[in-house]
């Protein structure tokens, strides 16, 4: 299944700040589901050490979807890194960040599972005078369903891992944040899609 997977990934420009509208079309899906999830995650930080990380995942999760036939589903990720990773951005000087968030969504049916990357990207965003360091991370994952695939339920759910690459102005230069599910038992899931 996984070898017969075509998938590519269509990004929205580095300049768009608005979240994904609604309204973008599910390509050869019935209606999508609107599907949100909080998550927290853990990861290593420059100066700060480990942090942990609030994560409002947001996807359009068709309710049925066609074996062969593309699916189009758009992804936002509102991220809260919170007070430390602020106030270190903060210390080195730091005014404005940008980058991608990298992961997986994991597609499980009959048994079977299938990893679709997800590589959002983050719009270049100033660092708060104070507070805690916010930024959403948008875009569109597009792939299609091997032909052949099994009809049934399957369920999507968000890898336990992600990586943020960060790009800042200031001496941190660029850095990669490697984060996992902390607790790792939280429920991934963000929905189920029909394949007919």
């Amino acid at each position: 299944m996984t070898e017969t997977l075509v998938r590519k990934k269509r990004f929205l420009g580095m300049a768009l700040a608005a979240v994904v509208a609604g309204a973008l079309a599910v390509v050869s899906a019935g209606p999508a589901a609107a599907a949100e999830k909080t998550l927290t995650y853990k990861g290593g930080f420059p100066l700060i050490g480990d942090q942990t990380v609030s994560v409002v995942v947001k996807a359009d999760i068709p309710a049925t979807a066609t074996a062969g036939e593309p699916v189009s589903v758009p992804f936002s990720l509102d991220v809260d890194a919170g007070q430390a990773a602020g106030d270190g951005l903060r210390l080195v000087g730091a005014t404005k960040i940008s980058g991608t968030i990298e992961s997986k969504v994991n597609v499980a049916i009959s048994g079977q599972s299938v990893a679709i990357p997800v590589e959002l990207p983050i719009p270049e965003t100033p660092v708060p005078a104070e507070g805690t360091l916010k930024f959403t991370a948008q875009g569109q994952v597009d792939f299609t369903i091997p032909a052949g695939t099994p009809a049934g339920e399957a369920t999507s759910s968000v890898d336990a891992a992600a990586t943020t690459h960060v790009a800042t102005d200031s001496s941190l230069g660029e850095f990669d944040v490697e984060l996992a599910l902390d607790p790792p038992d939280q429920d991934a899931t963000l929905g189920t899609t029909t394949i007919g």
